[in-house]
């Protein structure tokens, strides 16, 4: 039991530590340039940030099921705007730059210095996976936020992907089949992500926290990586 509940969530956070590892170059490229910007002219503004979009197709164009790659500027980093997105989104012909309304005054603002992925890393230095969801603000889409803090001695901005749930939630599904046991993938607000059998419904929600010995449930684990999502094995119907 405690083997295949192991293997299972091995499976489960190699998928989210690819996503991760490729917030990691965005982020590194984010330092770079800003580093190479106050060395060169003093200051790190909007065109020194918009370097990044070769780094920013690359990675989403490398990763299954990806939407979109792109950077979050934290408040007061950029001297010539105080809100800003750089961020790519696969569009029909390729990508295209996702352009939003940052001014605080606007009743649709996207006030992202708000979501709960941004707050994550700008208040906590953590990492986050949210979703399932539909982002009507951007992609219009049903997708997953996976978001990466940066810091330079400073916090930067929130490097984030947002992955389509039809292509991602395949890759999720083929990691609970290395099992005898039907088994589920639950998010933080007990919210059905993937489950290897029709006995849950993705999307529906539980009706309480998984945990091993409690209902229906033989084994439970919590996936890591900052996900607060959980991977609980029952019995095969």
């Amino acid at each position: 039991m405690a083997k295949e509940l192991d293997t299972l969530l091995a499976g489960v956070r190699r998928l989210l530590t690819e996503v991760f590892d490729r917030l990691e170059k965005v982020a590194d490229d984010v330092i770079g340039r800003r580093r190479a910007a106050l060395a060169d002219h003093g200051s790190f503004r909007v065109p020194d940030l918009a370097g990044i979009k070769p780094t920013l197709i690359e990675q989403a164009s490398e990763q299954q099921a990806a939407d979109g790659f792109g950077f979050l500027v934290a408040a007061g980093v950029l001297p010539d705007r105080d809100r800003h997105i750089e961020w790519w989104q696969r569009g029909s012909t390729g990508f295209v730059q996702l352009r939003l309304n940052l001014d605080p005054t606007s009743v649709d603002v996207y006030e992202y210095f708000e979501m709960e992925w941004f707050a994550a890393g700008r208040d906590h230095g953590r990492r986050a996976v949210h979703g399932p969801y539909v982002d009507y603000f951007g992609a219009d889409r049903y997708i997953f936020t996976f978001a990466l803090p940066v810091v330079d001695e400073i916090f930067l901005g929130v490097a984030g992907a947002d992955l389509q749930v039809r292509g991602f939630e395949p890759r999720l599904l083929a990691a609970l089949r290395e099992t005898t046991h039907d088994a589920v993938l639950v998010g933080p607000e007990r919210r059905v992500i993937a489950a290897n059998t029709s006995r849950w419904l993705v999307g529906s929600r539980l009706p309480e926290t998984p945990r091993a010995g409690t209902g229906e449930f033989v084994a439970v684990g919590d996936v890591g990586l900052d996900s607060d999502w959980v991977l609980a094995l029952a019995a095969r119907e």
